[in-house]
């Protein structure tokens, strides 16, 4: 019981509407680039977070009824969504080359979108599971 409390107070360390806004009118390229650093590290922290979670319920249900295979496919699909995200965002890098700070924020702009994306995923699944 101790766990699931703890967990949601990492999640909520973490909101996604904590984040600054990254403008890049209002920011010269140097600091665009660090606001999109801070707000993927950010976004990847909670994503971890979310990931965590639904972990330790799939443990739970494998200790509990000796089938595993929910754990299994959910790591499976993990890597599945590393493997997507980072292939999807590479070929958006490399049509925006040469100009490589273009090719930067699109390939940063579009980790984000896919990470915030799999984390409103993850919490549907976690509201719709309890």
């Amino acid at each position: 019981m101790i766990k699931p409390l703890l967990l949601l107070t990492v999640i909520s360390a973490f909101p996604l509407s904590a984040q600054q806004n990254c403008d890049p009118q209002q920011q010269n390229k140097v600091d665009y680039m660090q606001c999109l650093d801070q707000q993927l590290q950010q976004t990847r922290r909670e994503l971890t977070s979310w990931e965590n979670n639904h972990l330790f319920k799939l443990e739970e249900q494998a200790s509990s009824t000796g089938r595993k295979d929910g754990l299994k496919l959910f790591n499976k699909a993990r890597q599945s969504f590393e493997l997507y995200t980072e292939q999807d965002c590479r070929w958006q890098f490399v049509g925006q080359l040469p100009d490589n700070h273009t090719a930067s924020v699109s390939y940063k702009q579009c980790q984000l979108y896919h990470l915030k994306q799999r984390i409103e995923f993850l919490k549907h699944v976690n509201s719709t599971s309890d």
